[in-house]
């Protein structure tokens, strides 16, 4: 077997830089779950015993009453909202995500709306926003399956969570929060202040399988979760969790609350920290952002003058992603003159690596004088085909220009919405915003203009208020448009 699989595929590794996110392949497996996985992956048994079982240990190695392996966290978000739905009644299990006869309002704290609640509204439930103790009063005279909060900006909210718990317990409403980018606890703080479901990544921090997560609670929800999972004939059965991922999930468990050394882990991430920046030399500086909120590993915030290098974040990105070692910087953290590293998925060694690289990308670059606009105009009417992979819509430009700067609204018979964008000696790009429910839709177009026509391809993605950032940006992939003018 080729030691490295994924160069036999054509696919080159990286550095991670960007701490678990999924896109990126989340965290490595620690050795002994690996272990556990390869055993696990030799013998038969029944997942229903080996949940029970798992379960069991899960409970009490977390102080939660119950717990189950999911596949991934996002999974665990359905499954836990199908249990508040649906519970293990076969009648609306069944019927799922179709729940017009029964509750299927969820509410969430707006400042709490986030990509993965889409895990919620495939359910097939109804997300209904609150800001304040009137609005969830009045959210409370109809019927409510359940109530979400994120963890990580619980704390943000002016409606906190235990004036939340006051009001719905007595009505017998669940509440779910979503724990998934955070260090699990035992006992789980979001338990303690009344929560009845909370979710954890099991291929983040834990470093277990990057298909695991952790549904904890309420004994009789959570095993409700379970019903309406893989391999039970529900909704959930497309989200197969396996024998590998629930053995090497709870071996990920075991070892961080038995043998994981958080102390010498901070040691690790400061010294990583701390070498990185010693390389910066004098074409960048490095400060330590300490951990705010839930969030536990320090960051580094490198930054330079941009206007001496001509190289903002995304680009220095791009530069080390092109480089040998091949470097990953989070898109999310990068401005225009500086990038932030999480240290959690360093390996040894690649801190001095990835200090050196971002030394020579600064030190090579130069600023260049600004291309001439393109000389033909766009302002006036376009009717422009946007392409997918499958199927195609029509879109109607009204486009303003100014010097360079495009800017106008869009309209189509799925949404409508500002345009901003810019031309260049290149060509034109511009993009597209809508939002819909926790999301920001987003088409960034780039092409050519000639002879009353314009065209090229065009990215599709997403970002939320929490994250935002290129990568999600065209998470989708792309297509091809075309645009004629009208007026």
């Amino acid at each position: 077997m080729a030691a490295n699989p994924y160069a036999n595929l054509g696919v080159r590794p990286f550095i991670n830089c960007c701490s678990v996110r999924t896109v990126h392949g989340g965290s490595l497996m620690l050795p002994e779950v690996r272990d556990a996985v390869a055993a696990a992956s030799r013998m038969f048994v029944n997942l229903d015993e080996l949940m029970e079982a798992a379960s069991a240990r899960i409970a009490e190695l977390t102080g939660a009453e119950w717990g189950i392996v999911t596949c991934g966290s996002a999974a665990a978000v359905a499954l836990g909202t199908a249990a508040c739905v649906a519970g293990n009644d076969p009648v609306k299990m069944l019927k799922l995500p179709f729940t017009e006869d029964i509750p299927n309002r969820v509410i969430m704290p707006k400042n709490q709306r986030f990509a993965y609640d889409q895990a919620i509204r495939m359910i097939g439930t109804h997300i209904v926003e609150v800001e304040t103790r009137a609005e969830l009063d009045e959210a409370l005279k109809l019927p409510v399956a359940m109530v979400c909060l994120l963890g990580t900006h619980e704390h943000l909210s002016g409606l906190r969570m235990e004036e939340i718990v006051s009001v719905v317990k007595p009505m017998g409403i669940p509440i779910l929060v979503d724990a998934a980018s955070e260090h699990l606890e035992n006992p789980s703080p979001w338990l303690v202040r009344g929560a009845d479901l909370v979710v954890y990544s099991g291929g983040k921090f834990l470093r277990g399988p990057q298909t695991s997560g952790l549904l904890l609670g309420r004994k009789d929800l959570v095993k409700a979760a379970w019903r309406n999972a893989s391999p039970h004939q529900a909704l959930g059965r497309p989200m197969k969790v396996s024998k590998e991922d629930i053995v090497g999930l709870v071996t990920a468990v075991e070892y961080w609350f038995k043998s994981r050394d958080a102390a010498a882990e901070r040691r690790r991430w400061d010294a990583d920290n701390a070498a990185i920046a010693a390389k910066l030399g004098t074409v960048a500086k490095g400060e330590v952002v300490a951990p705010t909120g839930v969030e536990r590993v320090p960051r580094l915030r490198v930054s330079w003058d941009a206007a001496r290098t001509g190289m903002d974040g995304e680009a220095l990105r791009l530069k080390l992603l092109e480089g040998t070692p091949r470097i990953m910087l989070d898109d999310m953290s990068a401005n225009a003159n500086s990038i932030e590293i999480e240290p959690f998925g360093l390996q040894p060694g690649e801190a001095e690596a990835v200090g050196n690289a971002i030394a020579v990308a600064l030190s090579v670059n130069a600023a260049e004088p600004p291309a001439p606009p393109l000389a033909a105009g766009v302002a006036g009417e376009w009717d422009v085909t946007v392409k997918f992979l499958h199927g195609a819509r029509t879109h109607r430009l009204r486009l303003g220009q100014s010097g360079a700067e495009i800017t106008g609204e869009q309209n189509s018979e799925a949404f409508s919405g500002p345009v901003t964008g810019r031309l260049t000696s290149d060509g034109v790009s511009f993009n597209f915003d809508t939002r819909y429910e926790g999301s920001i839709i987003r088409y960034s177009f780039a092409g050519q203009v000639a002879d009353g026509a314009m065209g090229g391809t065009v990215e599709f993605g997403t970002k939320n208020d929490h994250h935002q950032g290129a990568v999600n940006l065209r998470q989708f992939g792309e297509g091809a448009w075309q645009a004629r003018r009208v007026g």
